[in-house]
């Protein structure tokens, strides 16, 4: 009854946009990036300073999150809009076409010891994290959408009450999952930096 979708793949071009990305987000000034304590993040849209990789990178993310709701719909996204709007049938509506686009995209860098705690991304349909670089694996946690489920350990789970789910990948990597859904950063143990870019995605009606 509530199943979440995640959708993970691997970006055929990671190897191309790696080192270029990881350039440009490690040089951006610190005026330019925000130290929150616990990891850094770049300010200002990365589509934007981030040159033709990530301009590259995010449009092949967004096709990605467009094919991800078509297959979990079996609609074309114009559809899947238009009947969860309740606008089927409905003048000025038929012909209009729904792509997902970008809203916001940084890029966090983690050095050992950071970590990100337990948040979702307000008034985002999806959002998505991509691996640029990291020493080993990525791990990123999920957390049980049902809040009740934190209050009570009832002894025997009848619906899958587990708290969290971890997900591991690797650098060129692609996690997708719907905006709502809270997810954190493990602490980072390695030596070296992991950086990972995000994007809010939302639907856009052309």
């Amino acid at each position: 009854m509530f199943s979440t979708p995640v959708a993970r793949m691997l970006f055929p071009y990671a190897d191309e946009v790696a080192a270029p990305l990881t350039e440009r987000i490690l040089q951006r000034p610190g005026a330019m990036s925000k130290d929150f304590g616990y990891k850094t993040e770049t300010a200002g849209e990365l589509v934007r300073w981030g040159g033709e990789p990530a301009v590259r990178l995010t449009r092949w993310v967004c096709a990605a999150a467009g094919r991800f709701v078509e297959s979990l719909t079996g609609l074309s996204l114009s559809e899947a809009f238009e009947r969860s709007a309740g606008l089927e049938g409905e003048e000025g509506t038929q012909g209009r076409q729904v792509r997902v686009a970008a809203s916001r995209s940084w890029a966090s860098v983690y050095r050992p010891g950071d970590r990100h705690e337990a948040h979702f991304h307000p008034n985002t349909a999806l959002s998505a994290v991509y691996y640029v670089t990291a020493p080993n694996l990525c791990e990123i946690n999920f957390l049980d959408p049902r809040p009740n489920v934190d209050y009570f350990d009832s002894g025997i789970s009848l619906a899958g009450d587990s708290h969290r789910t971890r997900i591991t990948c690797k650098p060129g990597e692609l996690v997708i999952f719907p905006g709502w859904l809270r997810h954190s950063v493990p602490t980072f143990h390695e030596e070296s930096k992991r950086i990972s870019i995000a994007w809010n995605l939302n639907y856009v009606l052309d």
